[in-house]
């Protein structure tokens, strides 16, 4: 058989070939996205766990956390877990951030009223975009659509409609944006002029001290505040708490917190060897089996989804791996069942010959 009547078996195995590789793919974004955590974590697990109280000399009612997700949107928590982690890092009051989604608001006032004298829960949502990422605190309703790609307008609109129900806006991990969406991202004076209330200094273990720096020449304008952006517990996924905002306020209570998240009189205080408690937990045996799927998934979301440049020296090997290795793969069988042809043909036409020759 000569190569161009090879052709079309090559195309319609180099098809099935991106089927299944395609397949894979989906099934890997899927399971880093939807699938198991790493590890099991239950409502008792920092029952028993004294809480941390970070060293200062700064003298404060509320140590806050701005920024946290739960299963609603990608975190690994339920909403009760994530109170009792916040509460065995020392903190009596945080908001939850999820993105993009207010669908556990009922769960958040139940939960708020139920530790009410512990800790203040603040409902928040993270406004997710492939331009900026904003958390919107304090507000109670969404009904304005979310772009992937929005305008100044439609920034400047979000900000404005936080405000107008008493909430505040911080532009979250803008090294984080910048790094991964380019020159689309806006600027800090953008940001600032537009009206936002807070620049996230720190967030989970990064400082950023760009933003530090340009709140030292604004700081009649901009506040600054911290957020451990945490997803589950382990320290990879914000689990590690170098940060904690520190704010005094007139009474234990929502309303009392936003008084002063408005009047953006914020402290942070830094640990900078961080803080992880990760509490009674049981590995995960789902995980541990699929592993590979969620590395790949994890580097094509943030590649991929993300447009992350900010993960590329990890990502771009995992994902150039997984490329190359099924590549050669389809390459081996290409061969394999080439060679297998050609003996084939090669073994009927010694048969056929020794016919002829009796």
């Amino acid at each position: 058989m000569k190569f161009p009547q090879k052709v079309p078996t090559i195309i319609k195995h180099l098809l099935i070939y991106f089927i299944v590789i395609g397949s894979v793919m989906a099934f890997s974004v899927i399971m880093a996205k939807f699938g198991p955590a790493e590890r099991k974590y239950y409502e008792d697990s920092w029952e028993d766990i004294d809480p941390f109280i970070p060293v200062t000399n700064i003298t404060y009612d509320i140590l806050f956390d701005q920024h946290s997700h739960t299963k609603y949107s990608d975190g690994k928590l339920t909403i009760r877990q994530s109170i009792e982690w916040h509460l065995a890092l020392g903190f009596n009051a945080f908001a939850i951030t999820d993105h993009n989604s207010l669908e556990n608001s009922f769960e958040i006032a139940e939960l708020a009223q139920e530790y009410k004298d512990k800790i203040i829960i603040l409902q928040g949502m993270e406004w997710t975009t492939k331009r900026v990422h904003l958390n919107l605190l304090g507000i109670k309703e969404w009904n304005l659509k979310i772009p992937i790609n929005p305008t100044d307008d439609e920034i400047i609109e979000t900000i404005e409609e936080a405000h107008s129900q008493g909430g505040v806006v911080v532009a979250n991990h803008l090294l984080y944006s910048e790094n991964s969406f380019n020159d689309i991202t806006p600027s800090r004076n953008q940001l600032m002029s537009w009206g936002v209330d807070f620049f996230e200094v720190v967030n989970g273990q990064v400082f950023d001290y760009v933003s530090y720096d340009f709140y030292l020449e604004h700081n009649e304008t901009i506040g600054l505040i911290t957020g451990t952006d945490m997803h589950s517990p382990d320290r990879s996924d914000g689990g590690k708490v170098n940060a904690w905002t520190a704010l005094n306020v007139t009474e234990f209570s929502e309303e009392a917190l936003m008084v002063q998240l408005r009047a953006k009189n914020t402290m942070f205080i830094i640990d900078s060897y961080g803080v992880e408690v990760l509490g009674k937990y049981k590995d995960n045996i789902i995980y541990d089996i699929f592993q590979p799927f969620y590395e790949l998934g994890t580097g094509l979301i943030h590649l991929y989804l993300r447009f992350d440049q900010s993960y590329s020296p990890f990502v771009r090997i995992v994902v150039l791996v997984f490329i190359l290795y099924s590549f050669g793969i389809f390459i081996f069988l290409e061969i394999v069942l080439a060679v297998r042809r050609t003996l084939k043909l090669r073994k009927r036409g010694l048969i056929k010959r020794n016919r002829n020759k009796n």
